[in-house]
């Protein structure tokens, strides 16, 4: 029985219809002598399909190293749709060379027609599909088709788990289903609602958007929390990890953001109680809502036992009206920058409140609301959030003194402080650098993207954060001003002595009982008293040790003893008979390595485009890859070996950057622009 297959035989060869008989012998060749290693897939197939396959070799080599039944086969082929006419029991062989040639649509159609018909092969047939649903799901995962990816591994998983068979591809796919898991969250989070490609391709971006959190959930459910160690498949480190975290909070509303790191900051996490202050200190601020900033302020409470966030403190009170505690704070901080800008901005003030009232605004423009999808542009003021009546009411009801506030679930309790770290980490500042590279991308030959750089981790700290553009597209201080001072109706007004303001008029603060200020609470007269009798007590003390030091001789210098060496004379003294002998001159660069040192950049002629590795050999791995006329920025060059004689380091925008080959044996890959 003879069965149609969409085969020919030069396709059989991997060979064009134009190839001479030397090419079509040395193809022969090379198909039908297998070294150990090669072609190591087709070790998992039946040896009825491997014998099959090598019969079929053997027949489109005789065929097309005869002229005359070449000729007679070429006149009966058709371009359009090549078929070939083979018995039945060489369709194994047949499903052996469309997964080798990279039909892998081509293995699936045949594989899923021997299954309904009852094939003996079914083993073969079976394997054929993983290969297929392995490789096309591979292929979806270059194009950045990530959920179209999944839909085609977890297919070929759910087939074999059926079938239960070849339970090392099944491992191989969950491998890569773990890898890709990251790519399908960015990219279901990041669906616009608005975009009908969008809506044709992924669905509904309500559900695709609740599909994207119940994933990144899952993932931070098997790590065990955002620091955890637990293995969710993905193969990113903790360092990766928090820069893949920063990547998915600009993906994420106001709202999502506090239900997700609420519950992160449980664990406990410090990471995730940080991300929660600045969510809860967001809300409470743009809603005019001081109760989430008074729970901001009892995170904050615990996470300065290990961390240094008195300037988180210090807003957090002003945000309370208390102004008092809000400068108490203020002088522990140590951010010199933010200091800095306080202070140029409070002169003229007999204290700090009118600076760190414009520091306030500034840091939530542009250290907080950037990282909240849909609010990369929010602006609120400080005059509009205290002149709410929500917020007054509030305040005047908030009593005077507070008991601590509640300890976050496995942070450390009163009773077990420890000192304060001085730094919190880079990646829970604000805005992320764009030299962040991909994540893994999926193994084996087709393999391309990259790591997510590492940053250097911690815990969360505003000092530490990037620059951010300013109003005119320059790159400047997170603290620095855009434009001088902004409109008036942007910012809180000030009186005469740089206190701050407030148009509904004075507003009773019930935590003091006497006039003035109402933000300031009234020292009391023995507080008042003692710190005149310290003043005094100090000043007689620094008299006496002026005095002291007047009329006490000062001690005589002591007398150097000289120091002799008897083996040797103090000053080397030169032989004019035997001249000093000159340094040997460097070796000059010759050959591949002095033609490429200096260049800066470079531009990939090869037609396949260029992988980009993660270290300068064949073996490490492949992290991504640069497509035809890329232009790349050299950054170091090393010699190689072998069939690769020059490594380049490489980096390009929105690319991974790493080491790619100058040229592999004789064959030039790149070139100078």
């Amino acid at each position: 029985m003879t069965v149609r297959v969409a085969l020919d035989y030069y396709r059989v060869l991997m060979l064009s219809a134009r190839a001479d008989e030397h090419q079509i012998e040395q193809a022969y060749q090379e198909r039908i002598d297998l070294k150990p290693g090669e072609r190591s897939w087709l070790l998992g197939f039946s040896p009825e399909a491997v014998g099959s396959r090598a019969q079929l070799i053997q027949e489109a080599a005789a065929v097309l190293l005869n002229p005359e039944t070449r000729r007679n086969y070429d006149e009966h082929l058709t371009p359009a749709d090549p078929t070939l006419m083979v018995e039945d029991s060489l369709l194994p062989g047949v499903l052996c060379l469309h997964c080798e040639s990279g039909e892998y649509q081509a293995a699936l159609d045949l594989a899923q027609a021997m299954l309904d018909q009852g094939h003996p092969a079914r083993s073969d047939a079976i394997l054929s599909r993983a290969i297929g649903r392995l490789e096309l799901g591979r292929e979806a995962w270059q194009q950045g088709s990530y959920e179209e990816a999944a839909r085609s591994l977890q297919a070929g998983l759910a087939e074999l788990e059926e079938y239960q068979a070849f339970p090392q591809m099944q491992a191989e796919i969950r491998v890569d289903l773990g890898k890709l898991r990251p790519y399908r969250i960015l990219q279901l989070l990041s669906h616009e609602s608005d975009s009908e490609t969008s809506k044709g391709s992924l669905g509904d971006p309500a559900l695709v958007r609740q599909q994207g959190l119940t994933l990144l959930k899952a993932m931070l459910d098997e790590r065990r929390g955002i620091e955890g160690t637990g293995q969710d498949g993905s193969g990113l480190s903790t360092e990766d990890f928090l820069r893949f975290i920063q990547r998915v909070r600009r993906q994420l509303t106001l709202k999502e953001q506090q239900e997700l790191f609420e519950r992160e900051a449980e664990r406990p996490s410090m990471v995730a109680v940080y991300l929660a202050v600045q969510v809860l200190l967001a809300a409470g601020y743009l809603d005019n809502r001081p109760a989430l900033v008074r729970r901001a302020r009892g995170h904050l409470a615990r996470l300065a036992q290990r961390q240094d966030v008195h300037l988180e403190q210090a807003i957090c009170s002003l945000l309370l009206g208390r102004t008092e505690e809000a400068l108490e704070h203020l002088q522990s901080a140590q951010e010199e920058e933010a200091l800095q800008f306080i202070e140029e901005h409070s002169t003229g003030s007999p204290d700090q409140l009118p600076g760190l009232c414009r520091f306030t605004e500034k840091w939530f423009e542009v250290e907080v609301f950037p990282e909240f999808r849909g609010l990369e542009t929010a602006q609120a003021t400080l005059q509009a959030y205290f002149d709410n009546p929500q917020v007054q009411a509030y305040l005047d009801e908030m009593p005077s003194r507070e008991d601590p506030p509640e300890g976050i679930p496995g942070m450390l309790s009163p009773q077990s402080p420890s000192p304060p770290q001085p730094h919190l980490p880079v990646m829970v500042g604000s805005r992320m650098t764009e030299q962040t590279q991909e994540l893994n991308r999926p193994p084996g030959t087709l393999q391309r993207g990259g790591t997510l750089s590492p940053p250097a981790m911690d815990t969360p700290r505003m000092a530490d954060l990037p620059v951010y553009p300013g109003a005119n597209g320059l790159e400047g201080s997170p603290y620095s001003d855009r434009n001088e001072i902004p409109p008036a109706r942007n910012r809180a007004s000030y009186d005469s002595e740089g206190h701050r303001r407030n148009r509904s008029g004075p507003r009773r603060n019930r935590s003091r009982a006497g006039g003035g200020d109402p933000y300031r609470p009234a020292i009391p007269a023995v507080v008042r008293l003692a710190g005149v009798v310290s003043i005094g007590i100090i000043s007689l003390i620094v008299i006496w040790q002026m005095l002291r030091g007047l009329f006490t001789p000062p001690p005589a210098p002591p007398i150097e003893q000289p120091q002799v060496q008897l083996d040797q004379p103090p000053v080397a003294i030169s032989d004019p008979a035997q001249p000093e002998p000159t340094p040997p001159p460097e070796p000059e660069l010759t050959g591949p390595l002095a033609e490429w040192q200096g260049v800066q950049q470079v531009r990939v002629i090869s037609n396949d485009g260029i992988n980009i590795r993660q270290q300068p050999s064949l073996t490490g791995a492949i992290v991504g890859a640069a497509p035809r006329q890329a232009l790349l920025r050299v950054v170091e060059v090393q010699a190689g070996e072998g069939q690769v004689p020059v490594w380049l380091r490489i980096e390009r925008d929105g690319a991974p950057g790493g080491w790619i080959a100058a040229q592999s044996g004789t064959t030039r890959l790149v070139e100078r622009p």
